[in-house]
């Protein structure tokens, strides 16, 4: 069914994250972006603070994590497939396709939470990649208060 089929997709999205992370990081952030131009990225919770995919190693851990441009693209590759994916499957159940969608996962925890947009996001002002980027300073910020606390 449609639920059973778009959850899969989005925990192959998710796995392959955590992948790249060697299963180490606090939090999985996967943006998901399909306004005709499909841009998928990923980054890191790691010791309370935020890494994008290429600076894992900036974190300080013993664990050395491939962040080579190879390894990079294969994981886009994975996820605007998973993208194209999502589509397909909403077309095919007659379900509204998301623009947008952030998802993020707690390894430790395996908590899962979602957000979804249908509605364009972007402007003549402001592109998926503003969008993304708006999304890792929030993110960010939300990390560095709660530690604060």
């Amino acid at each position: 069914m449609f639920e059973d089929e778009f959850t899969e997709i989005q925990t192959d999205m998710v796995d392959i994250c955590n992948e790249y992370s060697c299963g180490v990081a606090d939090k999985v952030f996967v943006y998901a972006a399909n306004e005709g131009l499909i841009l998928t990225q990923h980054f890191y919770s790691l010791n309370n603070c935020l890494y994008k995919c290429s600076k894992l190693n900036n974190a300080g851990l013993q664990t050395e994590f491939d962040v080579s441009i190879d390894c990079q693209r294969q994981v886009l590759k994975v996820l605007n497939d998973n993208v194209k994916k999502i589509q397909t499957l909403c077309e095919k159940y007659n379900q509204p396709i998301p623009k947008l969608m952030k998802l993020v996962y707690e390894p430790k925890t395996k908590k899962f939470n979602a957000d979804y947009k249908y509605d364009n996001q972007t402007t003549d002002d402001v592109s998926v990649f503003d969008n993304y980027n708006s999304w890792f300073e929030e993110e960010k910020i939300k990390l560095e208060s709660s530690s604060q606390e």
